[in-house]
């Protein structure tokens, strides 16, 4: 009874103060969701592509059933390319079978020129998504394609190289930073997640291009017998056995985990957390979602739950990246945090998507020269 009569009283003061309008309008957004999440109980299935990190697939097979218990979750991990062809392949044939992405961000693009995609604002019914103040960099800096609709980053970090303090020293790697990359003392040494297959070390050529300029980057190329690997995990290994010294592509040592817990001892770091050896990323977390899809409003419910601040917060904390969500406090370690004020570079926006591939082209042609 104490309960009620002060919701009954918390009531009466917002109307009030005039309050009633927002009063009103939670109750509108909360009505729609539920009406949503009856229409969504009775789709009952969610098909998704995902992005490749197991942390991020093992919280959504985890938590998604928790919490809506009576829609299934199928998840695919396919290849950027090959999905990009098959979504067009099924289309031409009138088969829409898709709902949306949490995935790589770049054949997102084109998707959302060729009429493939929704706007991504469309699915956001609590009106707290909706605020641009909610996420870091408001609409500007969530949002990767050039319309500002259909591509919307989920996460944001800093990016750049790692290495292994038992092997390098520390002290060296804050005197020379990137141009450690061409000391020969580490000619064998470097390991990069293969540039020309669309993932984690694709955008560092051209952050690399940028802060060692083309002859820099064609010595760590021909002259450093830099190892490539196609999987992040192939880096990660490479580092945690100590074959190699300094990994180029992927977040290392969130993803040493599984090695730490086996034993091995490691102690690998970034570079530094600042602009001269690190990009602004948004890893592998964008949200891009097809029209014509054949479950919207179980969609749409995804789309509420996972940009949720808890959602988020765990999210951010089972990937170790920090979220977009301005609200939503950093999982980065020290050397990782953003420095406060400062521009970082990007690479992955669509406006990048030129110079990120004439970088890699370049790559390619001084791999293939060095042979």
């Amino acid at each position: 009874m104490m309960m009620r009569k002060s919701l009954f009283a918390a009531t009466a003061m917002m109307v009030g103060l005039g309050a009633a309008p927002a009063f009103a309008q939670a109750q509108d957004w909360k009505a729609e969701y539920k009406k949503t999440l009856d229409a969504a109980n009775q789709e009952g299935e969610l098909i998704m592509q995902s992005q490749p990190n197991q942390q991020a697939r093992e919280f959504l097979q985890r938590e998604w059933p928790k919490a809506f218990p009576n829609i299934k979750l199928s998840m695919s991990v396919i290849q950027s390319p090959q999905f990009a062809a098959r979504i067009r392949t099924e289309r031409a044939a009138d088969k829409y079978l898709w709902d949306f992405a949490l995935s790589g961000f770049t054949i997102s693009y084109a998707m959302g020129h060729e009429g493939i995609l929704d706007p991504v604002l469309d699915s956001m019914i609590d009106p707290e998504l909706k605020k641009p103040e909610t996420w870091t960099g408001g609409w500007e800096g969530a949002f990767l394609d050039v319309t500002k609709k259909y591509v919307f980053a989920t996460s944001r970090f800093i990016a750049g190289p790692w290495y292994d303090a038992l092997k390098i020293d520390p002290k060296k790697v804050e005197k020379d930073k990137i141009k450690i990359l061409l000391d020969p003392d580490y000619k064998g040494k470097i390991v990069w997640q293969d540039p020309s297959i669309q993932g984690a070390g694709t955008a560092p050529a051209y952050m690399l291009r940028k802060m060692l300029g083309d002859d820099g980057l064609k010595t760590l190329v021909t002259d450093q017998k830099v190892t490539m690997v196609a999987q992040q995990n192939q880096v990660v290994e490479a580092l945690a056995r100590g074959t190699q010294w300094i990994g180029i592509g992927p977040p290392v040592r969130p993803l040493m985990a599984p090695f730490v817990q086996a034993g091995v001892k490691t102690d690998i770091r970034p570079f530094g957390n600042g602009p001269e050896v690190n990009m602004e990323s948004i890893g592998g977390s964008t949200l891009f979602i097809f029209n014509k899809r054949p479950h919207p409003n179980v969609t749409k419910i995804f789309v509420n739950w996972f940009l949720s601040k808890d959602v988020q917060s765990e999210f951010a904390k089972a990937i170790q990246q920090d979220s977009r969500r301005s609200d939503v406090p950093s999982v980065a370690d020290s050397d990782q945090t953003p420095l406060p004020k400062t521009e970082y570079m990007h690479t992955q926006r669509e406006e990048d998507v030129d110079p990120v591939d004439e970088a890699v082209r370049l790559v390619g042609e001084w791999r293939r020269q060095a042979k």
